[in-house]
């Protein structure tokens, strides 16, 4: 086993048959507004099964913890029968759902089930004392259990209850996922085959400094699209956008300066207004040519990468090059997913758009890994503490 991997406690660690086991997960899939999970949803959720069935076999009673939302989100689904749903159909197997996070009831619930039966817990952010470490709360969820495995390495970089203080309440360790996640990355982290690409975009680039400045000092060349890269190109003066504050563009200035020969932007884009009417391609000259907001990348653009990636060994692709929510600006991200799963080298994709992308184009299979996790990911490559790694783990940090 990769030495990195081999560092995390994993089930192979514990006595696990016949226990109750809370399996934190990460289900955070969107459901439609009939309260239905597409299938297209799916990865996240097929990723965790490995675990699930192993427990079930071992005759375990396999009590699931997830979130579904984000911190302060009052819109959208957030309760969790949609999932439960879809993972009854996933299993071919009913699937209890708890009433509560803990307490007597639920107890009662656990100790009435059978061995080998699934539950699900309630949304675990539907309690605020999730967000933030709490001895109280974490004391309380693993009154349930006997054992806990953390099967999210999606949320492994958040400092949380459930991620980050849970597994010290009880024998802990890493489900199959997260050290396949780990084992890879790992190996990524280490020596990567050159050239080595990487894609990257995001929505702010005051929050991205580390990504890029970590990536700059490790690829061969950064291709960057979406929000970032707009603000690149008012940098070079090729867009006169004031949303852009002026930390930002100094932020771009200085990556620019530096690296220049390592950051390829966009040659054209896709501008219009945000519903995707009047979409026209822009081709990008020396001045300041853009009048409208960007929400793509053009063909030119997607095709640069395409050819720089033709000639890499690695390639990590994080995020949609534009906003692909609305199909007219779809077409760069699209076509991007399309190349590169034809491509042979060693492709590596991460971060949740992405993947429900990919999904939506059943491309996922068609490269060599896809994690389940985008800032996580990202964050691990970059050799920061994970949290919900460290905890699993004596050694983890310390020999790398």
């Amino acid at each position: 086993m990769n030495t990195v991997a081999s560092a995390l406690r994993t089930m192979d660690d514990l006595m696990l048959d016949g226990k109750r086991v809370i399996v934190r997960v990460d289900f955070n899939v969107s459901a439609g507004s009939d309260g239905v999970v597409d299938a297209t949803e799916d990865y996240r959720m097929e990723a965790a099964l490995e675990t699930i069935h192993e427990l079930r076999q071992r005759r375990c009673k396999v009590l699931l913890m997830t979130h579904l939302g984000r911190p302060g989100e009052e819109d959208g689904i957030l309760t969790i029968e949609p999932i439960q749903r879809r993972l009854q159909q996933l299993l071919q197997e009913d699937v209890r759902l708890l009433p509560k996070l803990y307490g007597s009831q639920v107890d009662a619930i656990i100790q009435g089930m059978d061995p080998g039966e699934v539950a699900l817990f309630p949304n675990v952010r539907m309690d605020q004392r999730e967000m933030v470490p709490n001895d109280g709360f974490a004391n309380e969820l693993a009154s349930a259990g006997d054992v806990y495995i953390n099967e999210a390495f999606s949320v492994s970089h958040r400092d949380q209850t459930s991620v980050a203080l849970l597994p010290k309440k009880l024998p802990s360790a890493a489900g199959r996922r997260t050290v396949l996640e780990v084992e890879i990355l790992s190996k990524l982290r280490k020596h990567a085959d050159r050239p080595y690409v990487a894609i990257t975009s995001g929505s702010k680039i005051s929050t991205k400094i580390g990504v890029l400045e970590y990536l700059l000092s490790t690829v061969d060349m950064l291709c960057v699209g979406g929000k970032i890269a707009n603000v690149f190109l008012v940098a070079q003066g090729r867009w006169k956008e004031p949303a852009f504050t002026e930390e930002e563009v100094a932020i771009a200035k200085k990556l620019l300066d530096a690296h220049r020969d390592k950051i390829m932007l966009p040659i054209d884009v896709v501008s219009g207004h945000e519903d995707g009417a009047e979409k026209k391609v822009i081709e990008l000259g020396q001045g300041a040519d853009i009048a409208q907001p960007v929400w793509d990348i053009g063909p030119k653009s997607v095709a640069q990468i395409v050819a720089v990636c033709k000639q890499a060994k690695t390639i990590v692709w994080n995020g949609p090059v534009g906003m692909y929510e609305v199909p007219a600006y779809a077409d760069g991200t699209r076509a991007l997913a399309q190349e590169l799963a034809t491509m042979q080298s060693n492709r590596i994709v991460g971060g949740g758009d992405t993947i429900t992308m990919l999904g939506s184009m059943n491309l996922i299979s068609a490269f060599t890994h896809v994690s389940i996790g985008g800032g996580a990911m990202i964050e691990f490559l970059e050799g920061k503490i994970l949290p919900g790694l460290v905890v699993l783990s004596d050694s983890l940090y310390g020999k790398n």
